[in-house]
């Protein structure tokens, strides 16, 4: 029996599907750095989305840009976007990305942020 995806990894994957990966979607991603992270995104819906909805994580905190700024701002983007390493373990309060680093599950830090793929280049 087929498992049914919560409204929020639904809307994630359906948005991450609505982009193409030779296109970046926003200011500030290279053609060779936005291929990789949405394809890196894609994966963490597959394998992350279940567990990452489950422990609180929103769209914004991990696909936010900013509508203008695109990914120019760092304080104004969600963690995966961009993204160039593996994601290794999603808890309430961090998703660790690459062998190192962690970051906090904090309030979106910037009003305003939008979805990466609601973005009009």
């Amino acid at each position: 029996m087929a498992s049914i995806l919560p409204p929020t990894v639904l809307e994630w994957s359906r948005g991450l599907a609505s982009l193409s990966p030779g296109a970046p979607p926003c200011r500030g991603l290279r053609p060779d750095e936005w291929a990789e992270t949405h394809r890196r995104c894609q994966e963490f819906v597959e394998r992350w989305g279940m567990q990452a909805h489950a422990a609180g994580w929103d769209t914004l905190r991990l696909f936010g840009v900013g509508p203008q700024t695109g990914t120019l701002r760092g304080d104004f983007c969600g963690i995966l976007i961009p993204c160039s390493v593996d994601v290794h373990e999603v808890t309430p309060e961090w998703i660790k990305l690459g062998k190192w680093t962690a970051y906090r599950h904090e309030p979106v830090k910037m009003p305003g942020m939008i979805p990466v793929w609601e973005c009009k280049r």
